[in-house]
């Protein structure tokens, strides 16, 4: 593990080069590519692996560009539009099992249902895509839970993301197999488990590289040597490092996002938009992805962590941690209680943005190209509200936290303007392909900004030395209770309609937003700080640290 030495009141301030004068191109290159060398070679004696550089910061970004097409264009866009596509024309008539659906709903008799075989029970289209992701859900709780502690052991984490974020690309380039082959369309649905499985596990090992950069980043380990690893000015130069790395890795996947969109709209409108153009357009999707993860392979630095203890079994090594950490929960309450409420709000976040998309499709009628114009839309505005976000935080003062809740109660008003639409005399209500688009602004301006301050509050709780067990527990936090709002609006939608998911939705925003009022971030930080300290002191004199602080 890698430690720095105990400031001490001698230690001279570190300074900047002296410069001789630049154009304004120089002076952006420098900033942008160039690293302060005299400021490396000054903090690098304090540390026992590398310090992060900018060009290792760019290869971050760019796994964000290219990986975070799959979550912002596949899963969120292509994929629902594919599956519930190819359901619907291997669907038949609730009347007559015997007989195909019509191609169009008005030839459907009345008062009759389309419906498709989900293991040994019969749905709908829709509820088909809601249960599949049921399925990928508990699948994913599974692995990562297993797999995630074990990056926080050796020289495994870079690899591991590389390994599962590659093998997702593959996966996401045979989708179309499903679109061109009538006779195999449940295929989709299972390559949309597989799919589901190899990104969650990714993302965690993403999400984990955040406060690891961190520790590393010069700004922090100068603040660190200058003032020491608990001092507010080492915290601040943490949180301002922090939100810069999780807000420019969601800015950078609504980028790739926006880019993809861009290609794939303009496919889709210089073609019939058939189904089989939309599962070609995830083998793009899958080859976007895998450059720029080469990128990321080619810039990044994989350090050292400690190695799994004497005796350990790797299969079964991430369970028991990660249920004895659990056991210890008390120690780490703020943490654990902040994983609740996100478990409740990432329900609502990804729950709400797939009803918009079916209510669209299934009531709206609305085709492929228009739902990736509103697409298109949610990303300009969403890279628009990361750059407000961002400038707020670090410019007005707007702690992580505050922005969490601010933006979760603007977007908690999307589903209550939403209600409105079951009064048959409202005018609005998501009644019209305009609103629609009008959503899709409020989409982009509050999203992106939940889940990147919200990555940045969870991370000033987590343990040193604990990053990718403990983003597995908040990416399954997250998507376990995916699970939940696909099943209760599948139940909606059989029993009462799809517009009455609205009311359960509405919840999934204002009951966290009442939950984050009472967390303490310094509370937090304290405990994990203690936790870390504790660990130590219990651990074998000859695998402890050297130094008496660790970064």
């Amino acid at each position: 593990m890698a430690t720095i030495d105990s400031p001490n009141t001698s230690t001279p301030a570190l300074l900047r080069d002296d410069m001789p004068p630049q154009s304004r191109l120089q002076r952006l290159r420098r900033r942008l590519w160039q690293d302060d060398e005299r400021l490396i070679q000054e903090l690098q004696p304090h540390l026992s692996e590398p310090l992060t550089r900018k060009l290792e910061l760019w290869g971050f970004f760019g796994f964000g560009f290219g990986y975070f097409s799959y979550v912002n264009v596949c899963a969120s866009l292509l994929l629902p539009l594919l599956i519930q596509g190819v359901a619907r024309d291997a669907s038949y008539l609730e009347s007559q099992p015997s007989t195909r659906c019509p191609a169009d709903d008005a030839d459907i008799p009345p008062g009759d249902r389309c419906l498709v075989p989900f293991g040994w029970i019969h749905v709908t289209p829709t509820s088909y895509v809601l249960l599949v992701n049921v399925v990928t859900v508990w699948c994913t709780i599974f692995t990562t839970l297993g797999i995630s502690a074990l990056a926080d052991h050796g020289r495994m984490s870079n690899r591991l993301a590389l390994t599962f974020g590659i093998a997702n690309a593959l996966v996401t380039c045979l989708f179309f197999i499903g679109a061109v082959a009538s006779s195999v369309w449940w295929i989709c649905g299972f390559f949309f488990v597989i799919a589901g499985i190899f990104n969650g596990i990714t993302l965690n090992f993403y999400d984990a590289m955040i406060p690891n950069l961190t520790r590393f980043h010069p700004s922090v380990i100068q603040a660190t040597v200058e003032y020491g690893a608990i001092s507010p000015q080492t915290i601040q130069a943490k949180v301002k490092m922090q939100t810069f790395l999780s807000g420019g890795a969601s800015a950078a996947g609504y980028a790739g996002g926006l880019f993809l969109t861009i290609v794939v709209a303009l496919i889709l409108l210089f073609t019939d938009a058939s189904l089989q153009v939309v599962g070609f357009c995830t083998i793009l999707v899958g080859a976007h992805i895998i450059f720029w993860l080469c990128f990321f392979a080619k810039n990044s630095v994989q350090r050292t962590s400690p190695p799994l203890p004497p005796g350990a079994n790797w299969a079964t090594f991430g369970y028991k941690r990660i249920g004895k950490t659990i056991s210890k929960a008390r120690r780490l309450g703020t943490l654990f209680y902040f994983l609740c409420t996100w478990l409740v709000l990432g329900d609502g976040l990804s729950a709400t943005s797939n009803m918009a998309i079916l209510i669209a499709q299934d009531q709206l009628k609305l085709d492929n190209t228009s739902l990736i114009a509103a697409a298109l839309i949610q990303f300009v505005f969403a890279g628009g509200g990361m750059a407000f976000w961002i400038w707020m935080q670090n410019s007005k003062g707007l702690s992580p936290l505050k922005t969490v809740i601010l933006n979760a109660f603007l977007f908690g008003l999307i589903p209550v303007y939403c209600l409105f639409g079951l009064i048959d005399s409202s005018p609005i209500g998501l009644k019209y392909e305009w609103e629609l688009y009008m959503l899709a602004c409020f989409f982009g301006l509050f999203m992106g900004a939940i889940y990147s301050s919200n990555r940045v509050v969870y991370a000033q709780f987590i343990p040193t030395g604990h990053e990718n067990e403990f983003f597995a527990l908040y990416e399954m936090s997250s998507v376990s209770s995916s699970w939940i709002a696909p099943l209760v609006c599948s139940a909606i939608v059989e029993r009462a309609g799809v517009r009455h998911t609205w009311w359960f939705l509405a919840s999934q925003f204002f009951i966290p937003v009442g939950l984050l009022l009472f967390v303490n971030v310094d509370k937090g930080r304290a405990e994990g700080i203690a936790f870390r300290e504790n660990e130590i002191e219990n651990l074998d004199p000859q695998t402890k640290p050297h130094h008496s602080s660790s970064v």
